[in-house]
């Protein structure tokens, strides 16, 4: 399950959703870009296994790296910087920012790098 999207059941109804990123010999949690039950945003959590109850996968994260390769053979590498922690691409030193909802940037540089994202998203589709 390592590196999957999963949702961590708490109690009362409460749960978080995130890519996780490890689990220790405890069973403890370490998930990165994780949203609670009401929508905040956590960079970064550790769940103690005596917090939660079970765990499921979501989904399967988005192929953010493989992406990045695809923009790079476009532009050059040192201009195409995939920032993990984040899940962003930052292209042409932040001038285009690519995350899985889509391009954020203007000019024909942007425009190109829309293409490839939307390419990129019907070939997953096919697979």
């Amino acid at each position: 399950m390592i590196d999957k999207i999963v949702k961590v059941y708490l109690d009362n109804d409460k749960f978080f959703v995130g890519q996780l990123k490890g689990v220790s010999e405890d069973s403890n949690l370490i998930l990165t870009n994780v949203k609670n039950e009401k929508g905040k945003v956590f960079p970064k959590l550790m769940i103690r296994s005596s917090y939660y109850r079970y765990v499921t996968v979501e989904e399967e994260p988005f192929p953010m790296a493989a992406l990045a390769d695809r923009i790079a053979t476009i532009f050059s590498k040192g201009h195409v910087n995939y920032i993990e922690e984040q899940n962003i691409i930052s292209i042409l030193n932040g001038k285009i920012i690519v995350n899985e909802d889509g391009v954020r940037g203007t000019g024909p540089s942007a425009d190109r790098v829309k293409k490839i994202y939307d390419q990129f998203n019907i070939d997953l589709d096919k697979d």
